[in-house]
C-alpha cells in the first residue's frame, strides 16, 4: 500500500509531506490563525458578521431579532471569546451575497467552503474586523508573529 507522506507523493494542496510541514512551520500572524482555527469557529465568526448585517438591514420581528442575538451569543465557545464576537463589524453587501450563495448549499458544503480558509480569507478582505476578531480569540500556545529563525 502506498503512503503519500512516506513515498514523496502529493500530500496536501499540491505539496509533499515535507513541503507541507515546512509551510505549516512558516505560518505567522493572521495566516497561522486562519489555518489553525477549526473550520466551525471560522464559520461562526463569519456568521456573526452576517447576522449583524441582517440585524441592521432586514425588517425583523422582535422574536427574529432575539433569535439572531441568541445565535451570536452561541458563537462564543471554544477559542472564540466575547471580545472577538464584539469586535466583528457587519458584513458588506458583497459579503451578504456570498452568504446568500453559501446558504443555498447543504450545511456540509457550507462548512467545507471554510475547510481551507479560502472563503474566510475572502470575507476578511471585505471585512477586516474578522481578522481583528480572530486575533482576540484564545490561543494556546501563543501565535507566532514573526518568521521563525
Amino acid at each position: 500500500m502506498s503512503n503519500a507522506a512516506t513515498d514523496g507523493g502529493i500530500y496536501a494542496n499540491g505539496r509533499t509531506y515535507p513541503e507541507h510541514c515546512a509551510w505549516l512551520d512558516s505560518l505567522v500572524g493572521d495566516e497561522y490563525r486562519i489555518v489553525y482555527t477549526p473550520i466551525g469557529h471560522l464559520y461562526s465568526l463569519a456568521t456573526v458578521s452576517h447576522l449583524k448585517y441582517m440585524l441592521l438591514n432586514f425588517k425583523m420581528t422582535a422574536q427574529d431579532r432575539l433569535r439572531a442575538l441568541e445565535v451570536i451569543g452561541m458563537c462564543t465557545h471554544g477559542l472564540v471569546t466575547k471580545a472577538a464576537v464584539a469586535a466583528i463589524d457587519p458584513c458588506c453587501e458583497t459579503g451578504r451575497q456570498m452568504f446568500k450563495e453559501l446558504d443555498s448549499l447543504p450545511i456540509e458544503k457550507r462548512t467545507q467552503a471554510f475547510s481551507d480558509g479560502d472563503v474566510f480569507r475572502l470575507l476578511a478582505k471585505l471585512n477586516p474586523s474578522l481578522l481583528r476578531a480572530l486575533a482576540l480569540c484564545e490561543w494556546h500556545p501563543a501565535v507566532p508573529e514573526r518568521k521563525r529563525a
